[in-house]
């Protein structure tokens, strides 16, 4: 089990949690749900490393609402698309509505560190 971070703008961000085969991302849809509400994104770095360590599955989650949402590896690159966010360089955005609805869960603590 792994924290990811990259560095933006000369500060330390979160990715997700990398746990067995999986992304874990989670933070409230509210405040990072792009589009009106149709897509969630991530950083295109995120999207390299999942590649080179065999990840699966990119999962959501919004502890606030209690939602969960998955989507293959593959599926995310072939549905999402690549764009230039501005300061935040490039990301990834996924439709929300190509996700699978799973149950809510909750994430272990992770202190192992990787910076992309």
């Amino acid at each position: 089990m792994k924290a990811i971070y990259t560095i933006v703008n000369d500060r330390k961000t979160f990715l997700g949690k990398h746990i067995d085969d999986k992304i874990i991302r989670e933070f409230s849809f509210r405040t990072a749900v792009l589009w009106n509400g149709r897509f969630l994104s991530f950083d295109n770095k995120l999207m390299g490393y999942a590649k080179d360590n065999k990840v699966k599955k990119f999962i959501f989650i919004d502890p606030v609402k209690r939602t969960t949402l998955s989507i293959g590896i593959k599926s995310a690159e072939n549905n999402g698309n690549l764009q230039n966010h501005g300061n935040q360089g490039k990301q990834w955005y996924i439709p929300k509505d190509i996700m699978k609805k799973i149950d809510f869960f909750r994430t272990p603590y992770v202190s192992k560190e990787v910076v992309l």
